[in-house]
């Protein structure tokens, strides 16, 4: 996967929250995770990644309004190239409020939390038949934190994890 992918991941992102562009400043990177003498190492915007590679995604938010801001959705898109590490994403800490990751697997349609259903058609005793099957955090394709309220002049920063596929 090359830088281009990157970029385009980065600028959907951010142009998924226009309506709040001068209230809320967004700032996606990515860093290629490393182990190097038994600690984790980050390299920012790796230019060319294999499969297996770990790649940690960083969301930071800035509420620069004049005010609070209310309903702050942050949305970290799943790049199809990876699949989501399932539990990377942790519940944000704003003002005493634990606000935990929610998932999509609809492209960013809906969000729930895990575990996520789908509906499904399958072929049992020759009839086929719909089910209802657990959704697979690698089938994930987007994670999205709500802020309930986010304070004026407040930074917060949400991430999750991804491997190359």
């Amino acid at each position: 996967m090359r830088a281009n992918a990157f970029i385009r991941i980065l600028g959907l992102a951010l142009l998924a929250s226009l309506a709040l562009a001068q209230a809320l400043t967004l700032d996606l990177r990515a860093y290629l995770v490393k182990v190097a003498e038994g600690k984790e190492v980050y390299e920012e915007n790796p230019l060319a990644v294999k499969p297996g590679d770990v790649l940690e995604w960083r969301l930071v938010a800035e509420n620069r309004a004049q005010g609070d801001l209310r309903q702050v959705g942050l949305v970290i898109p799943i790049p199809k190239e990876t699949y989501y590490l399932e539990g990377s994403a942790k519940p944000l800490q704003v003002g005493g409020t634990a606000v935990p990751p929610e998932f999509s697997f609809d492209g960013g349609k809906t969000f729930g939390k895990p575990p996520l259903k789908k509906r499904i058609r399958v072929v049992e005793n020759g009839k086929e038949v719909e089910k209802e099957v657990e959704v697979k955090p690698e089938e994930y394709t987007h994670a999205r934190w709500v802020i309930p309220l986010l304070p004026k002049g407040i930074k917060v920063m949400v991430s999750l994890r991804t491997i190359v596929r």
